[in-house]
């Protein structure tokens, strides 16, 4: 009788632990929310992977003469608006407060690859003047920084999914050269 008082008071105050009475034990439920988390970015990374996969190539052969401007404008026309629906999507999407920080830079660097195929629709606008001369190196500059900022940004991306696809609770959320070489 005196041990059904204790415990009663027990309950009462909130000393017994839920674990006694059949209650779960995780503190932060990160089973489900990081689940969830990692499936819904391996799908974006995914569909990311695939418009940024040939871009750099076509910038390239912008630079270098080998691809026609119209096809090239046209492709980086489909590409920006198909990122442009990927960033809007996964502005929305709820990371692991360990995982905001990381998940906020692979956005920047989204942003960065978007900045990069602007910057190469912009030579492609360029070299379509009527009044500029075929061999005008203005066009040839901003496909090189397109280039420069397309596959930095696809570099980093893909460093950073690695990161948050891979990260464990109790584990630094850390995307750096160091990590990757300790994780590895």
């Amino acid at each position: 009788m005196l041990v059904m008082a204790v415990m009663l008071i027990a309950l009462a105050v909130g000393v017994v632990p839920g674990a006694w009475f059949g209650a779960s034990r995780r503190p932060h439920g990160y089973g489900e929310e990081l689940g969830a988390y990692r499936a819904q970015l391996s799908e974006h990374h995914a569909r990311i992977q695939a418009v940024l996969s040939g871009l750099a190539e076509a910038i390239d052969g912008l630079r270098r003469r080998e691809m026609d401007v119209d096809l090239a404008a046209e492709r980086l026309v489909t590409a920006e608006q198909a990122l442009d629906a990927e960033a809007e999507q996964m502005r929305d999407m709820l990371a692991p407060q360990e995982l905001h920080g990381l998940h906020a830079e692979y956005e920047a660097n989204l942003e960065r690859a978007l900045r990069g195929i602007v910057t190469a629709e912009r030579g492609c606008g360029l070299s379509r003047q009527p009044h500029r001369p075929p061999d005008d190196e203005e066009a040839v500059t901003y496909w090189k920084r397109g280039h420069a900022n397309l596959v930095n940004a696809a570099m980093r991306i893909s460093e950073l999914a690695e990161a948050l696809l891979s990260w464990a609770p109790g584990k630094p959320a850390d995307a750096s050269l160091a990590a990757r070489l300790h994780r590895d």
